[in-house]
Formats: C-alpha cells, structure tokens, sequence
C-alpha cells in the first residue's frame, strides 16, 4: 500500500495538536488520535511516564473504536512475560531516535502474543526536555496490513517532522504542570487557613474559586454563586459588595493607589458572619482580555459567636496548640480557647474545670511562653494558625 506525503496543512494540523494538547485531561491524546487515523495505525500511545518498578505505565492511548484488544492488560502481560527483552526496554530508544520493533525480532513466545492482539510491530520514538531531564515514548502500533517498508519509511519521515516540535512542546508541558503543582500547593495552604479566594473577571463574573471558598458557598444560606456572580440574599450588603467590585475594578487600571481595598462585614440568613475582602487582581501587563482575573475578593468565617466551637473540635485543635508550643494537653485547649477571645470564667467552663484551675493553667502557659498575658497569647497563635492541621 502507497502512503503519499502529508498535505502541508494536514500537516500543520498535526503540529497545532502537538501544542494544543498538552493541556487535555488526557495530554496528547487528540495529538495520539489524529496521528493514529492519518497513518491508518492499530494504536498510537504516548508514555509520560515509565517506571520498571510499577505495573503499567502512565500512558495515553487512541485507538479504533473496533478495536478488541484490552491495552492495560496487555501491558501487565508484558511486564510480567516479556520485560526482559532488551529490544522492547524503552531505555533502548534515545531521544530523536526512531526503533521499528518487528515481532520476528523477539522469541517466539512473545511473537505468538502479539499475534494472537494483532500486532505486527511498532515503531517507537523518544522525545525529551533537558531542563526537566523528562523523557516521553510514543509507539505507533502496526498490523498486518500496516507492517510494510512503504508505510515504515511513511511513518517515519513524518515522526523526525515532529519530534523537534515534541521536544518543544514537552519544554511547555513541564512548566505547565510545575505552575499547576505551585498552585495547588498555594491553594491548599488558603484552604487549610480556611481562606477562600473568588476571582471574576472584568464583567464582574466568577472565573474560579478555591474548595475553601466553595465549602463556604455551599454551606451557608444567603451566600450563592448565581448566573456566574457572587450574590447576597440580603440586598443592602449586596450594594456594598457591587460597590466594592466597581471600585476594584476601575482602581486596576491606576499604576498606583493607596485606596484599592474595600472590607465589607456580611451576615447571612443562617447567623454566620463573614469578612470580605474585595480588591484588584494584579495587572498583568502580557495577559489581557476580559476573561483575565480583574478582581480577587478573599472570604473568611469570622463566626457565629464566641461558643460556636465545639469542645471536640477545641480539644482537637488543643493537642496541635500543646506539641507545637510544649505545652501539657489542658494547656494546649485552654491556649486555644483564650486566643480565640474567651474569658478565663468561659474557658473554665469548657473544659470542666474550677475557674482558680484555669487561672493556674493560664499563669503556666504564660510563663511557659515567656509573654504578658491573653494578647500577647493571641498574636503567638494566631502567628501558628498555618502550622495547625
């Protein structure tokens, strides 16, 4: 069968896809499918990752809606069978180089398996990005009727077309999912302070929210996400927080200004009391557009009154407050309780204690931290909050 050279378009396609994809769920699958279809092969995977110690590799796979073979246990045989074959170890492969694997080229044990899934060979490339020391596979499985030198000179001309714009684009994928990780550690760190963060952009609309200030949505009444806008039951602190947005937005666009925040005190219908904070996003000077985030507004619970926490959840808290400033376990709930505001009379009284017990309790830890008194205590913990899990 005569495989005639890519259309320049067709090929410019390819190329787009190389780029396009890496930010799929699945990166390069849509890259692994149309390659799969324009060469007419049984499969195309890409490895992302490969490790000798593990079961299977991580892997994105296109293959033909008519295709039988269950790729995942194939691969589990051949880890477990046909591993040892020098010839099938992606290690053999160096980048740029492009290996045709024929199934006469291996025992006749694992010749019979790949006959018996309809592979006739593969052809395997490796591309890399030295910065990240990254190293990526692609196979582009054969069949019969595809293992052909016609189709093998085809298929390879095509692949050193595209293995310069691999490497390139495995370079972005590596940056990218370095800022992802960045960014879900940094969101992780607001979401245990249990402060959320809302971003809208320039019309004023919901662009993304972390889990913390979700939890906060979804639990409490009067505070909803509607038609893509954050929204107050109660209509007065409603117009304060448009009020607020409206300014964010017009002071973004001031090189500099020392009135751009705006605080707004919420109570919503449920007796939970929130703080907001509404300010501009960054400008960033090579991002633009009206989907750009143009206003953060930070939320945290500042409660329902001072005894709306539970004794479990102060004697949870307690044990993190004792290790970390060494402290005996009634120590560490009574630190908790009077940095939190209670009087020595309220902490008593959740613990279970006398009053004078309290009082001794108090002196200790005061001179175990070597500090005055109940304020000093509250700026000592409010400083460990980040520390407390």
């Amino acid at each position: 069968m005569k495989h005639d050279p890519l259309s320049s378009s067709a090929l410019l396609d390819l190329v787009g896809l190389i780029y396009e994809s890496i930010n799929e769920d699945s990166p390069w699958y849509s890259f692994a499918d149309s390659l799969r279809k324009i060469l007419g092969a049984k499969a195309v995977s890409v490895t992302l990752h490969h490790s000798p110690d593990v079961l299977h590799d991580i892997h994105v796979l296109a293959a033909g809606s008519d295709n039988q073979v269950d790729w995942l246990d194939a691969e589990i045989t051949y880890r477990e069978r046909f591993s040892h074959i020098e010839l099938l170890q992606p290690k053999r492969v160096a980048p740029g180089q492009i290996l045709y694997i024929d199934a006469s080229m291996v025992d006749s044990a694992c010749a019979d398996y790949f006959s018996a899934l309809g592979i006739q060979g593969s052809l395997r490339t490796c591309f890399s990005e030295t910065a990240s020391d990254m190293r990526c596979w692609i196979d582009i499985v054969l069949d019969t009727t595809t293992a052909t030198t016609d189709f093998i000179q085809h298929a390879c001309a095509l692949l050193k077309q595209l293995l310069p714009h691999l490497s390139r684009a495995l370079g972005l994928y590596a940056k990218l999912q370095q800022q992802e990780t960045q960014r879900d550690i940094y969101e992780a760190s607001l979401d245990h302070l249990a402060l959320g963060c809302v971003m809208l952009d320039s019309q004023a609309q919901v662009l993304c929210s972390n889990q913390a200030a979700n939890d906060m949505i979804e639990q409490y009444a009067g505070l909803t996400v509607t038609q893509q806008r954050l929204t107050l039951q109660d209509k007065n602190t409603q117009h304060e927080l448009n009020q607020a947005v409206s300014h964010a937005l017009k002071q973004r666009t001031k090189t500099s200004s020392t009135d751009d925040e705006r605080l707004i005190r919420v109570r919503l219908t449920d007796g939970m009391v929130l703080g907001l904070l509404v300010t501009p996003a960054p400008l960033i000077s090579h991002y633009q557009g009206k989907r750009a985030p143009h206003v953060i507004i930070y939320l945290t619970q500042l409660g329902v009154g001072r005894n709306s926490t539970t004794s479990d959840e102060y004697s949870s808290a307690g044990v993190s407050v004792a290790r970390l400033f060494d402290l005996t376990p009634q120590e560490g709930k009574l630190a908790l309780l009077l940095a939190a505001g209670h009087t020595i009379s309220e902490a008593s009284e959740q613990l279970g204690v006398a009053v004078s017990a309290a009082r001794n309790y108090s002196k200790s830890i005061y001179a175990k931290l070597d500090i005055r008194g109940q304020h000093d205590l509250v700026r000592l913990v409010s400083k460990s909050f980040a520390l407390l899990r």
